[in-house]
């Protein structure tokens, strides 16, 4: 491995690589899948267990009004409920249902399987490397740049 340390020699080597990754495992999904802006929603649910659509646009980098169609969609195919928030009755919580939950879990599923076997040719050292990456990774997304 050669001396590439600072930021600006490894920011475009990080993005290539996320970028081909996010790519392959998007492929992966089966075509009649939810679209990637509802499994971002689905996903910030399982996370969060509920949330305000106003949260779910500030956290997953989304323009409120994007998250309008989406929502009801969502609504109507019965993957989240949508109640009043009893703290401020003008605005609304979000749910995961539990046909959300499973949705959300299918489509997890036929991403991890094909990088299972894609981590499966790698060795113990390459799979722990990637594993400290996956940590480093996950902590670079607290850093906000519009801060």
């Amino acid at each position: 491995m050669d001396a590439r340390t600072s930021p600006g020699d490894v920011a475009p080597l990080v993005r290539f690589a996320v970028l081909r990754t996010a790519r392959r495992l998007r492929a992966a999904r089966d075509r009649s899948a939810l679209s990637t802006n509802k499994i971002a929603i689905l996903g910030h649910l399982a996370r969060n267990d509920a949330s305000t659509p106003s949260r779910i646009s500030a956290e997953e980098w989304q323009q409120p009004q994007s998250l309008t169609r989406p929502l009801a969609e969502l609504e109507a195919d019965g993957l989240i409920a949508r109640s009043a928030d009893p703290a401020d009755g003008r605005r609304s919580v979000l749910r995961l249902t539990p046909a959300g939950r499973s949705a959300f879990d299918a489509d997890m599923r036929a991403r991890d399987e094909w990088l299972r076997g894609a981590l499966a040719h790698l060795d113990t050292d390459d799979l722990r490397t990637l594993a400290e990456a996956a940590e480093i990774l996950g902590r670079l997304e607290g850093d906000d740049p519009r801060d």
